[in-house]
């Protein structure tokens, strides 16, 4: 019995287990804590202070809370100058760059500020900005080819000791490309010919270069042969929405033949049982919606009868028409319907009228299934502008809630 309810309860049993041995483990390791010791532990050269929240047992006689704040770990005086020295020493190499060393200096140096690891920091003055900056940056344009001296400054402090020190460097000219060289040569003669004419509203270009003749067009300047690909992309979305437009028609085309079906059967139903023959009932049909025409908008049904009472009018054989018109209508109910009234030409059926009975309660079936599915349908289409205004009702509301808690 009692292994059975073990088996029953191992999984309550083993998070049980579970929770004490979790608490078995916290509580040794806050045994093993600095703080149970009576120390807490500084953060590193350079960082932040160090915030500790504690309960102070025996201040009171309930413990009490208190925060304290330990400053960050501080070098001794013989750490900071070995610290100095051992920077000084590195210096050369963590501020090149791109550069292979201090006097061949052709790209901007990389002046660090900051020694990870070290909590030392570096200021950096130049003694010639106008050849190489505070931050690094190569300020002339044009370096003779022996180069130019710059002297840079530096000083290196923890917060509380410094020291000064001074790097010597050269900045040679950058080295250039074909392309860069022959850039520069140009950019020159069309200084010239603007210095050469300033009163002139027009600057004449060079015309040739080494005995090349020169030809030009503005940079990015041909983004028009794009022109080309975006009429064939607007083609092929033109036909693709020509596509989507026709099958859109046709789909609305079928759902307006499904929905009046039932009402020409009925119809055909009730002037067969007044006793009008098919054709005369047909006709009847056409005639009544031809009145009533003005006042609404086209049904594709009824068009369709019009134009099979107009073909038997123009001499084409009734049955010939009638099958037609089952055809043109695309849709296995009409051809039925023209099949009914075919067999009914032929033979003489008496019970038209009850054929035409069981056809219409399909039909009204059949109307309901689509009535139904056109509604779904157009649930589905609303769900877009809902998730929409859900979208724009949520950024009025998180909009002021985040700035508020932004200020």
């Amino acid at each position: 019995m009692i292994k059975k309810r073990i088996i029953k309860w191992k999984k309550q049993i083993f998070c049980i287990f579970a929770g004490f041995f979790l608490c078995f483990l916290a509580a040794y390791s806050e045994k093993r804590d600095l703080l149970s010791r009576g120390y807490v532990e500084r953060n590193g050269y350079g960082e932040s202070v160090r915030t500790y929240e504690l309960m102070v047992e025996g201040l009171d006689e309930e413990p009490v809370p208190c925060a304290v704040e330990i400053e960050p770990l501080q070098y001794s005086e013989e750490e900071a100058q070995a610290v100095f020295d051992r920077l000084f020493m590195e210096l050369p190499s963590l501020i090149l760059g791109e550069n292979p060393a201090l006097d061949q200096v052709r790209t901007d140096l990389n002046l660090i500020t900051l020694f990870e690891g070290t909590g030392m920091r570096a200021l950096w003055q130049s003694r010639d900005p106008r050849v190489l900056d505070s931050y690094g940056r190569i300020g002339e344009d044009e370096i003779p080819p022996e180069g130019l001296a710059a002297e840079l400054e530096v000083i290196l402090t923890d917060g509380i000791r410094s020291r000064e020190g001074c790097l010597d460097i050269r900045i040679l000219p950058p080295v250039r490309s074909r392309q860069e060289e022959l850039a520069a040569e140009f950019k020159e003669k069309v200084r010239q010919a603007d210095l050469s004419v300033p009163c002139d509203r027009q600057v004449l270009l060079p015309s040739e270069y080494r005995g090349s003749a020169l030809q030009y067009r503005r940079a990015g300047g041909r983004d028009y042969l794009f022109l080309p690909l975006l009429g064939i992309l607007a083609a092929v979305m033109l036909r693709g929405q020509e596509k989507a437009e026709k099958e859109r028609l046709q789909k609305k085309r079928k759902q307006l033949l499904q929905l009046d079906y039932a009402d020409i059967v009925y119809q055909l139903m009730v002037y067969t049982g007044a006793g009008l023959t098919a054709a005369r009932s047909w006709e009847q049909i056409v005639s009544n919606y031809e009145k009533n025409r003005k006042t609404g908008a086209p049904r594709p049904a009824y068009e369709e009868m019009a134009l099979t009472l107009n073909q038997i009018r123009c001499g084409m054989p009734e049955g010939e028409a009638v099958s037609e018109f089952g055809r043109r209508c695309k849709l296995q109910s009409y051809m039925k319907l023209g099949s009914l009234l075919e067999q009914n030409r032929k033979t003489g059926t008496k019970n038209l009228n009850q054929l035409l009975e069981q056809e219409m309660m399909s039909a009204w079936e059949e109307q309901k299934h689509t009535a139904r599915r056109m509604g779904e349908e157009a649930r589905t289409r609303l769900l877009a502008p809902l998730f929409l205004m859900l979208l724009v009702v949520m950024v009025i509301i998180m909009v002021p809630a985040m700035t508020a808690m932004s200020n």
